[in-house]
C-alpha cells in the first residue's frame, strides 16, 4: 500500500525543517551577553566594533585590547581624512551630527597593526 503525503509535508519534511535545524543549533552558538561586561565581549574579539552602524547622531568605537594608544582616522569615500584623533581608551565615541549622510572609513591604527571598517551615516 502506497502512502500519499500532501506536497506541503513533502515540503516540511525535506526543505523546511533542515534550516529550522540549522537554526536552532546556531542560536546555540551565539555568546551569551547577559553574563559578560558587553565592552569586554567585544574588546576579546580582536577586531574593531562601530555601533550603530547605520548612525545618526554618534558613533561608538570599541577597540580591542592592545589598541590603548591608537590612532583613529575617518575617512569619506572620496578618500579625504575629515577626523583625526589619538586614542588613550578602548571605547571612544564621535559627535557625526554634523557630517554629510553617506559612507565612511575609520582606520585604527598602532605601531604594530591597523584595521579599517566603513560605517554608514544617515
Amino acid at each position: 500500500m502506497k502512502i500519499k503525503l500532501p506536497l506541503f509535508y513533502l515540503l516540511f519534511l525535506f526543505v523546511l525543517l533542515p534550516f529550522q535545524v540549522m537554526a536552532i543549533q546556531f542560536k546555540h552558538l551565539e555568546p551569551n551577553l547577559s553574563n559578560h561586561n558587553t565592552t569586554e565581549f567585544i574588546q576579546e574579539n580582536f577586531d574593531l566594533v562601530i555601533s550603530p552602524n547605520p548612525a545618526k547622531s554618534t558613533v561608538n568605537l570599541y577597540l580591542p585590547k592592545g589598541y590603548e594608544n591608537a590612532k583613529l582616522s575617518v575617512f569619506d569615500v572620496l578618500g579625504k581624512e575629515i577626523y583625526y584623533e589619538e586614542l588613550n581608551s578602548l571605547k571612544s565615541i564621535i559627535n557625526i551630527s554634523k557630517w554629510n549622510s553617506g559612507v565612511y572609513l575609520v582606520r585604527i591604527s598602532t605601531d604594530s597593526d591597523s584595521q579599517t571598517k566603513r560605517f554608514v551615516k544617515q
